[in-house]
């Protein structure tokens, strides 16, 4: 009983934490079981939270056992359908043995599992080592059924824009169904090596996914061009009709290109490398972006701007000022714990989804009890309603003013830049200009390359 209405609840939550969720190809998942869902894992319990909302069936989930450490987490778990099995460095001891042997009964019942076969959360863009437990037990469900149980593995690649970050995106993709009786013959062969084909197939398409760079200066280097030059190669080169794929689409071609030019030239990276960190730390130290930039002169269309934007403050600052009084303490306390949170178990990747869960906790306890505040004061149970309306709407315009605001204020910056150290402005855009000039010869140079190749 407690998973549908927390499963309710989660769905409604994204909505409000997420400012767009997009599936591609969300058509090739199976409407029932028997099903294992395998995905990449960059946002520890988000991951799980993301995926259980948007399938239809319920899923349960294979977790390491440590998570079951007391009495009470063991029963909640349970009855969220976590399913613990025991990895070499957790403490908490399970039978791995009757585990499996579960997991083969639930999916002969055609039931859906959820797994994640690197085994831990990370939020560097990478796809750590599969383990093989996965197709394990796949198979072994199969197997146990003659294989004609009919069970199929769909692959989603989860792509965040900001993992840690309220109001940001994903993009998730989804691949064909891995029908595993397609490898009855190999297993039959050799079970260890169909485990092991069968993980490669997985990884894979995971791979075609998701956004992966080997290193972190790798990494940080395709940040930086994304920064400068993502949005006019968007404005150039058409890769897809749907915004979140093309965006998707044209950053795995900038990893591409650059790991290109790491293999080619790396000295023209070495050469590049500093210009873009340079011109990006300038900015970092005026508390500047790029954006402001992108236009063809520094000024132009800053004083009808500055027009727009002071008009749309003097409208907007009530509603504003409203929607702050009457969300900002449910609003900061998840931000507040998530922060705690973090500091004490040192992991990053724990700030969305803590965010995210105090935040169910605190705005549903604080708007309940403003209702009955209101309701109490004004005995009107129709102004109660409207409050009670007004409340996520006035926060939300609360969010966009807020935004608006801090996304303005470079551009009153570099207002004040401008007249006052031209100089310095200057040498921002001829900055930029070269690096520019030298991420067209070499996108020129990179799809020459392949072409000749054809």
């Amino acid at each position: 009983m407690l998973y549908p209405i927390l499963k309710l609840i989660a769905h409604i939550a994204l909505k409000v934490f997420f400012k767009s969720l997009k599936i591609k190809h969300k058509a090739l998942i199976p409407q029932r079981g028997p099903l294992i869902v395998v995905a990449n894992h960059p946002n520890t319990f988000m991951d799980p939270i993301l995926i259980a909302a948007l399938l239809r069936p319920q899923v349960y989930f294979i977790a390491n056992s440590s998570v079951f450490a007391t009495p009470f987490l063991k029963w909640l778990f349970r009855q969220l359908h976590m399913i613990p099995i025991q990895r070499k460095t957790d403490k908490v001891k399970i039978d791995n043995k009757e585990i499996f042997q579960k997991c083969y009964d639930f999916l002969a019942g055609g039931g859906t599992l959820l797994i994640f076969p690197e085994g831990t959360s990370i939020r560097a863009r990478r796809l750590q080592e599969l383990k093989s437990g996965t197709a394990r037990i796949a198979l072994g469900a199969e197997s146990q059924n003659d294989f004609q149980l009919g069970l199929k593995i769909v692959t989603l690649g989860l792509n965040y824009s900001k993992p840690e970050s309220f109001r940001s995106e994903v993009f998730v993709n989804v691949d064909e169904p891995i029908v595993v009786k397609d490898f009855q013959e190999a297993y039959e062969t050799d079970s260890f090596a169909a485990a092991n084909q069968l993980t490669e197939v997985m990884r894979e398409k995971l791979e075609k996914h998701i956004i992966i760079t080997h290193t972190e200066e790798e990494d940080r280097l395709t940040k930086q061009i994304e920064t400068v030059y993502k949005s006019k190669l968007n404005e150039e080169i058409q890769l897809s009709d749907e915004p979140k794929e093309q965006d998707f689409l044209m950053t795995k071609g900038i990893v591409d290109a650059v790991q290109h030019f790491q293999e080619q030239d790396p000295q023209r990276i070495q050469r590049f490398s500093p210009k873009i960190e340079r011109y990006l730390r300038n900015l970092d130290r005026l508390n500047l972006s790029d954006e402001v930039f992108a236009r063809k002169s520094p000024q132009n269309g800053i004083f009808r701007a500055s027009l727009q934007t002071a008009f749309y403050f003097v409208l907007g600052f009530p509603l504003f000022l409203y929607g702050l009084i009457n969300n900002y303490i449910p609003y900061i306390i998840p931000s507040k714990v998530a922060s705690k949170v973090v500091q004490w178990s040192k992991a990053e990747e724990y700030t969305a989804p803590v965010m995210m869960i105090t935040g169910i906790f605190s705005f549903s306890f604080f708007y309940i009890v403003q209702l009955i505040a209101v309701q109490w004061i004004f005995q009107n149970w129709w102004l109660t309603l409207f409050y009670f309306i007004s409340l996520p709407i006035s926060g939300f315009f609360a969010l966009f003013y807020a935004n608006y605001l801090h996304d303005t204020q470079d551009k009153w910056r570099l207002f004040a830049l401008f007249y006052k150290r031209t100089d310095l402005v200057a040498t921002l855009v001829q900055q930029r200009k070269e690096i520019i000039r030298e991420l067209e010869k070499a996108k020129e140079d990179y799809l020459g390359f392949y072409a000749g190749k054809e």
